[in-house]
């Protein structure tokens, strides 16, 4: 009887020491980057750009307009001779020329084949007076609660894939596209999943500081 008191005290302690050591190490933040730039691309060659915004969030109006905020003020710290047109500004062009049916078809034919159609482009280079758009979008959100337990345990994790792309609209052509992975864990396992919008942010605080120009 006592040796089962004392095994019992034992898987306690060790269970304490388990959930202790959880909280003290801390929440775990990771971003990864994969770039490609076309080989005839110029960062001289934009001079005015279009940020439209994201696609496929899952965000309040608030969080998406921070999204939007964040990569505007990372390009204008990394090329401030360049104007932007902001997300609002751009949609509500394509809103009054009557695009917005056009640009969402031609996004969705884009991200399934990865070719853009080079006449949509011409046609909205033209409605908007740019040299080039900035499209981002959510590929994958991946999320798990925390899962505590004497043997084994995990901490709450969400992971976002972010990609942003610039278009050319003069050369209908991909000039530069940029994929991260947001990764943000709890501190324990004691904790639910981080909001999307945290994972997201790293993620694209990591494409930020890749920026082409």
């Amino acid at each position: 009887m006592l040796k089962n008191l004392f095994r019992k005290k034992i898987l306690l302690l060790l269970f304490l020491i388990l959930i202790t050591t959880l909280i003290l190490t801390g929440c775990y933040d990771k971003a990864t980057i994969n770039t490609y730039s076309d080989p005839s691309f110029d960062k001289n060659t934009i001079t005015r750009l279009a940020i439209f915004p994201m696609r496929n969030t899952k965000l309040a109006p608030g969080e998406a307009r921070e999204i939007n905020r964040k990569i505007t003020q990372g390009i204008q710290r990394s090329a401030p001779n360049i104007d932007i047109m902001s997300a609002d500004t751009a949609t509500k062009k394509l809103n009054e020329a009557d695009l917005t049916e056009e640009w969402a078809k031609f996004l969705s034919d884009y991200n399934s084949s990865g070719i853009p159609n080079t006449k949509m482009l011409f046609k909205i280079g033209d409605t908007l007076n740019v040299d080039g758009i900035m499209q981002g979008v959510i590929v994958n959100i991946q999320q798990r609660d925390g899962s505590p337990g004497y043997y084994y345990s995990q901490r709450g994790q969400t992971r976002v894939t972010v990609r942003y792309s610039i278009l050319g609209v003069d050369s209908g052509k991909l000039l530069w596209e940029a994929t991260s992975d947001g990764i943000r864990e709890t501190a324990s396992a004691m904790e639910e999943a981080p909001p999307i919008i945290e994972a997201i942010i790293l993620a694209q605080e990591k494409i930020v500081a890749n920026l082409p120009f």
